[in-house]
């Protein structure tokens, strides 16, 4: 068996390169994570994470990975699905969304990081390897607070970059006809080649989504991402129904139950592994969105999510942020648009523990 020895946090705040404006949160300017490594018997160690914006907030979720780590001390890291079921009972009190699934998240995706090592095996084709490579979408950029300008510069950097694919986001306090405005920019700065996915982020009531999907289909967009408040399936619905452009959406979906609710409401699924709860519960999520044929891509944490979409048959777009690349030794970066997976086990990511050290706010625990 290779037991469970120990299990270590630490906090490191990440700051971003230029502060993003956030309707609630004002200007976002780091990504506060919480790092868990899981260490075995037999000297390997699986690396896993948990990240939102608040150190506090990530905080909580240290406090639930310190809370089961005495209770996976001393198991068999290798019986992945045991162990999820003990960590689920173990917080059933505290509900399965949030916090909790962050934890989760965070402990068992280290589980598999150690699976893939022991293995010898990269992640992406210990799951399968249905391809070894992902297209990926530029989504650093295109925010709702930048100016027209902005956005037609930004736009043609990205292409500059080798990417023909990126992400705009919509919706919020501006009108409906300057969301159309926004886009006819961008687009014809870009080009017709360009593939561009929209975000409306929750932002918007049925009627305003149905009339931005048909203006965007006809500056030829490829979708149009979480339209209505999150959790509205019939909202989805009832703009899918209209059949003017592709609807996406699910990154907000935290349990597998809730996958053939989603798969109902759009064309084309995104998941998060953090947000579902890790790894484990992620392989079931997207085997059922499979038995519906869409085709599914992933929000955010493009370092996990790789090894995820790449085994994957329907497997489809990474969504490329670097905003964890700091954490890394050559962390893992697109090539003219596409990520290509190395055959290094497990995740394939080496700690920079200098980083680490320079941005560290929580010690290590």
């Amino acid at each position: 068996m290779v037991n469970i020895e120990k299990i270590t946090t630490r906090i490191v705040a990440l700051p971003l390169e230029r502060p993003i404006q956030h309707a609630y949160l004002g200007a976002r300017t780091q990504f506060a994570t919480l790092i868990v490594q899981v260490y075995t018997t037999d000297g390997c160690i699986g690396f896993g994470y948990a990240s939102i914006e608040s150190v506090p907030m990530v905080s909580a979720v240290r406090c639930i990975v310190q809370g089961l780590a005495p209770y996976m001390r001393g198991q068999d890291a290798l019986r992945r699905e045991s162990l999820y079921e003990r960590m689920w009972q173990l917080t059933v009190d505290l509900l399965h969304d949030g916090a909790v699934n962050l934890a989760l998240a965070a402990i068992d995706v280290a589980l598999w990081d150690i699976a893939g090592k022991q293995a010898g095996m990269p992640l992406w084709k210990l799951l399968g390897g249905f391809r070894q490579a992902v297209p990926a979408y530029a989504s650093w950029t295109l925010w709702r607070h930048m100016s027209l300008a902005e956005l037609e510069s930004e736009g043609c950097d990205v292409v500059a970059k080798g990417y023909r694919a990126m992400k705009l986001r919509l919706g919020g306090s501006r009108s409906l006809g300057e969301d159309i405005q926004r886009a006819k920019a961008l687009r014809t700065a870009v080009g017709q080649d360009a593939i561009i996915m929209v975000d409306a982020l929750w932002g918007m009531t049925v009627d305003q989504g149905l009339r931005l999907a048909q203006a965007l289909a006809e500056l030829n967009y490829a979708w149009l991402e979480e339209p209505v408040r999150e959790g509205d399936f019939t909202g989805l619905g009832r703009t899918r129904a209209a059949q003017a452009l592709p609807i996406a959406g699910g990154e907000r979906i935290s349990r597998v139950t809730g996958i053939d609710s989603l798969a109902a409401v759009v064309d084309h699924a995104i998941l998060d592994a953090h947000h579902l709860g890790g790894i484990t519960p992620w392989l079931k999520a997207a085997a059922a969105i499979e038995t519906h044929n869409l085709p599914l891509s992933a929000h955010s944490h493009p370092a996990v999510h790789m090894h995820l979409l790449a085994a994957a048959r329907t497997g489809a777009w990474i969504e490329f942020m670097p905003w964890w690349d700091l954490l890394f030794i050559e962390p893992p970066q697109p090539q003219d648009g596409v990520l290509h997976l190395s055959d290094k086990p497990g995740l394939g990511l080496e700690l920079d523990e200098s980083a680490i050290a320079r941005f560290n706010v929580g010690g290590r625990e």
